[in-house]
């Protein structure tokens, strides 16, 4: 089946894999296709396959052994509700909390990446600011890259746990950072990125910290005092 380009390609592989294992097209246990096989089988780059895989694997879903490959894992109705539940969890109140977890995660991810991050890592985050720098109107694409800019950073730190959790909780973000762009614009988010990537750029750890911890947690005072009124 070829995927169409239109949405982020991972999270549409994702979500092909997804309906394929619920329609029991591979047993519990058995080996799946490789990376090259299903890139092939669905058009699309092996580092969306990857990126798809490694969701599956952060949910409990599928196994990756080390020489193996990967194999299903067993899916209960327990599974699919737990996927799902994230959807449904966007309000004010789960606003603050999912905040409260980007100030634990995030913060923590920026201290590990500030001492591992390469050259490499920081055009890619080059990339993504240039382009939040230039759009003023896009809200979607905006928050969209205001996720890939944290994933980056979640990358850097070469921390396989940090990196999972991260893409398992990419969906509930971009739904949440959707309406805090809506709601308290770009400015900020153009602001402190650009300041946080000059100095992972200068090697300045403490301060890199520092400043992500007062990105986020202006966000949270700001959202709470909205939703106040």
């Amino acid at each position: 089946m070829k995927i169409a380009k239109q949405r982020k390609v991972s999270a549409l592989v994702y979500e092909e894999l997804l309906r394929q294992i619920k329609e029991r097209k591979w047993a519990e246990g058995e080996k799946l296709p490789s990376e090259n096989e299903l890139r092939l089988e669905m058009g699309v780059s092996r580092i969306s396959i990857r990126e798809a895989m490694q969701k599956l694997t952060a949910l409990g879903i599928v196994e990756t052994r080390q020489g193996e490959g990967s194999f299903l894992k067993r899916v209960t109705s327990d599974t699919y509700k737990d996927i799902m539940f994230p959807m449904f969890m966007i309000n004010k109140n789960s606003l603050e909390e999912i905040l409260e977890y980007r100030m634990v995660m995030e913060v923590g991810a920026t201290e590990i990446a500030a001492q591992r991050i390469t050259d490499k890592e920081l055009e890619q985050l080059e990339e993504i600011v240039e382009r939040m720098e230039a759009n003023d109107t896009d809200i979607k694409r905006f928050a969209h890259d205001d996720i890939l800019f944290h994933m980056a950073i979640a990358r850097a730190t070469k921390n396989q746990m940090i990196i999972n959790v991260s893409l398992f909780m990419q969906d509930l973000l971009a739904a949440s950072m959707e309406s805090i762009v809506e709601v308290l614009g770009m400015h900020d988010g153009k602001y402190y990125h650009r300041r946080i990537l000059e100095e992972f750029r200068k090697g300045e750890r403490e301060q890199v910290v520092q400043t992500m911890r007062e990105h986020v947690a202006k966000t949270v005072d700001r959202v709470a005092e909205l939703a106040e009124l």
